[in-house]
């Protein structure tokens, strides 16, 4: 082969598409532009292009060539073209099935009476295909993971009409076809996914399709020598195609390691104990002592690979505050309880966008407000500095669901003050807890060496006495308070129940993680959040324990506003990140721990077809968020069950390498990655929208944040550290406020899949929910 081949990526916004074009790329020297099936408004905006390249790949993707270009774009009419006759294809999914529909028609493309999201099977070559060229070196035989609810009817008139099959399997549905050729033309398919983890021989299948693309683009046609001429003449256009899909990095990594001039010193103190290690108490009864305002990440259960250390974060003066509102398109920047800025005053100013001089109104949308994070941050970052140490100062600060991809903006609050979508805050002074070799560290960040870490807080470690004493935090809360408790209603989530398996059954999605809103509201008076924060804690010990109060307005009378509570007992890291490699943990599939349910008999329930097809469409879909930006991508830990206090979970670890040696930093893996894969499903475009426009629009009625908004709820709580490093972990098991109290929002959920049953998924959803909701005492 020559030593570089080009190849153009027709995708369908499928949440795969990475996966395969990675796969692509690691076959050899070969460079892949990759745009959408609806770049161009009709194929003869791409005719002209196709010139520039050695063949192209149609990519997998939700619903039905029957639908034309809704669903498919300038897929079909690129089948139907003379010109492309002439172009090798590769066609997988949808791709395949689109090829298919252009040579048999539309009664062919039917649905499965029982479809297959994230099953395994095995894969058998017909006779045809054990001599195609795009199976050449593969056994009769082999497994590969299949994701559709589709399949193309073959039948002896099929074949009659230039459709050749290559390849079958056999389930409850009978035999279906798995790969064609069509006619002779260079025009080959597989109805299975080629790059998924389960799937074999997924590389060689590239292979040997460029084997073919090259023999036929120089001994069939004059297409490679019109190749050579066209990228000369047609530089500027490729580049602009490769650019039609934005990958630009948040922000320029300018620095590697040193500090620019002017950077701020990192005082560090360490005090090592006995009494500190392996006692996830110790964060606890610290900040019982910590009378200020402060922001608690707490592992309250010690685990290997999680909940190895705490951080508690400080506001002070220095803390600067950003907030971003959607709905109205701004963020507001001001310094942590300005002196003169109050509560009612930043909502005026926000209201009119006005700037004064304790206030900065930016009118930005959520991807901007990446942008200021960055800006912010890139100056400050010092990374290599103390990579031991997971935080050394940063942002911390919580992101909600409607922060991420494709999510529409929230609905405008017409009364009251308008509710945040996200809020961080940058902290010079932490405490670092190392729960496994017993150690504390002090933190501050300040200018010319000088440190301005609180004097009462550092004389708490004069001594360790104060591990030794009990932790006095009640486990209930005050019985004199009634709770109000407005949960999901049955018949509505069962309705939701169906119409997922509608749209899954039709092609739409293969994973739709349904949620429900519960709203609490205590009687007067209300409870302290701190007070809440210490039962929940209590009650459902977890790695990634939180507690973020932010008081960073005052009011008129000079007392603290809270802004956003949020109370967290999560189990689930979302996005972990050094200088060179992120690390994810989904989890996916529950079992409520009991007398008669242990370890083994967990297991037996969650390595059935269901759990282990949920856990392979994550693992597929965190590989793809991984793969747009990194190019070195490992499922390092396969569905290992991992037990918690209340249940037991199937977790993997998927891990991305290469980080410091690529344009991006871990804040554009987080910014890609949202919203959290677990709490949406894929292909994630249309599942967010069928959840936010159909599924949840009704769903919760007057217990959430607006019609089919999520709020706090499904977004994620963490830290960008100074030193580069990052953790964020995903809300859930959680409540949070915007009213000091006076009401409690709540979120549970589960992935559905065609394997889910209506009860199943109930039951799950209330295990999750009874996690956090059981502070609240009812009757009976």
């Amino acid at each position: 082969m020559d030593s570089r081949i080009d190849i153009l990526f027709i995708d369908s916004y499928d949440s795969f598409t990475y996966n395969v074009v990675r796969l692509l790329e690691q076959q050899g020297p070969i460079t892949v532009t990759t745009i959408h099936n609806d770049t161009f408004a009709s194929l003869d905006g791409l005719l002209p292009l196709l010139s520039l390249f050695d063949c192209i790949v149609v990519g997998p993707g939700p619903g039905n060539p029957r639908n034309g270009c809704k669903d498919i774009g300038i897929i079909e009419e690129l089948f139907r073209s003379d010109v492309a006759a002439n172009v090798p294809i590769l066609g997988i999914c949808l791709g395949f099935q689109a090829m298919c529909y252009s040579r048999l028609g539309p009664e062919r493309i039917q649905e499965l009476d029982i479809i297959k999201h994230g099953q395994v099977y095995d894969i058998e070559l017909s006779s045809k295909g054990v001599s195609s060229a795009l199976f050449k070196g593969y056994p009769e035989q082999f497994k590969s993971t299949r994701y559709h609810s589709l399949h193309v009817l073959m039948d002896n008139a099929s074949i009659e009409e230039g459709v050749c099959p290559l390849a079958i399997t056999h389930d409850e549905n009978g035999e279906l076809l798995m790969a064609a050729q069509v006619g002779d033309l260079p025009w080959y398919g597989v109805q299975y996914h080629p790059e998924s983890c389960c799937s074999q021989f997924g590389g060689l299948l590239i292979q040997n399709f460029l084997g073919i693309a090259h023999d036929w683009n120089h001994n069939r046609t004059q297409r490679y020598q019109c190749k050579l001429g066209s990228r000369v003449r047609m530089a500027t256009q490729l580049e602009q195609l490769a650019e039609t899909i934005d990958r630009t990095p948040i922000f320029v990594k300018s620095r590697l390691a040193l500090p620019s001039p002017g950077s701020q010193d990192i005082c560090i103190r360490e005090y090592q104990d006995p009494k500190y290690k392996d006692c996830a108490q110790v964060t606890l009864k610290l900040a019982d002592k910590i009378k200020g305002d402060k922001f608690i990440l707490a592992s309250s259960n010690i685990s290997a690979n999680r909940g190895e250390w705490s951080i508690i974060a400080l506001p002070n003066e220095n803390s600067q505050v950003f907030t971003h509102y959607e709905s109205l398109g701004k963020t507001t920047v001001h310094g942590w309880q300005a002196d003169g800025l109050t509560h009612e005053s930043l909502h005026q100013n926000l209201t009119k966008g006005t700037n004064t001089p304790l206030l900065q109104v930016i009118g930005q949308d959520k991807t901007q407000f990446w942008g200021t994070l960055g800006q912010f941050m890139e100056p400050r970052l010092q990374c290599n500095f103390r990579t031991d140490l997971p935080f050394v100062g940063g942002l911390v600060g919580i992101l909600g669901y409607e922060m991420g991809l494709y999510v529409k903006k929230p609905t405008l609050e017409l009364e009251g003050a308008p509710t945040p979508d996200a809020k961080l805050v940058y902290i010079e002074n932490s405490i670092l807890v190392d729960h496994l070799q017993g150690r504390i560290f002090l933190i501050s960040v300040g200018s010319d060496g000088s440190s301005c870490f609180p004097d009462d807080i550092a004389d708490i470690f004069a001594d360790s006495s104060w591990v030794d004493e009990d932790l006095a935090w009640p486990q209930e809360l005050p019985e004199k308070v009634t709770y109000d408790v407005k949960m999901p209603d049955k018949s509505q989530y069962g309705e939701a129940f169906r119409k997922c398996q509608e749209y899954m059954h039709r092609g739409d999605s293969y994973e739709i993680c349904l949620t429900t809103q519960t709203l609490v509201t205590p009687s007067t008076p209300t409870v302290d959040p701190w007070r809440i924060f210490q039962v929940l804690v209590q009650r459902n010990p977890a790695p990634f324990a939180s507690f973020f109060q932010f008081n960073d307005l005052c009011s008129d009378a000079g007392l603290p506003v809270p802004q956003l509570c949020l109370i967290s007992s999560s189990p689930e890291r979302f996005l972990k990140w050094d200088n060179d490699t992120c690390e994810l943990r989904p989890i996916k599939g529950t079992v409520r721990k009991s007398p008669q349910m242990d370890r083994a008999r967990a297991t037996e329930i969650l390595k059935t077809p269901k759990e282990f097809g949920e856990n392979l469409m994550i693992l597929d879909l965190i590989r793809n968020d991984l793969y747009e930006l990194l190019p070195d991508v490992r499922v390092e830990e396969f569905m290992t069950v991992e037990e918690y206090a209340t249940v037991y979970q199937l977790v993997s670890v998927v891990k991305a390498y290469g980080l410091s040696q690529s344009a991006y930093s871990g804040l554009d893996i987080l910014h890609h990655s949202l919203p959290v894969w677990v709490h949406d499903g894929g292909p994630k475009k249309i599942t967010v929208q069928l959840l936010q426009d159909e599924l949840e629009q009704h769903l919760n009625g007057s217990t959430a944040p607006g019609p089919g908004q999520r709020g706090v709820y499904s977004g994620v709580t963490g830290y960008w550290s100074l030193n580069g490093s990052g953790d964020w972990s995903v809300n859930i098991r959680c409540m949070y406020t915007h009213d000091g109290g006076a009401h409690w929002r709540l979120g549970a959920g589960g992935a559905i899949t065609v394997l889910s049953t209506e009860q199943g998924e109930l039951d799950e959803m209330y295990t999750k929910l009874e996690s956090a909701l059981q502070v609240f005492p009812t009757e009976g």
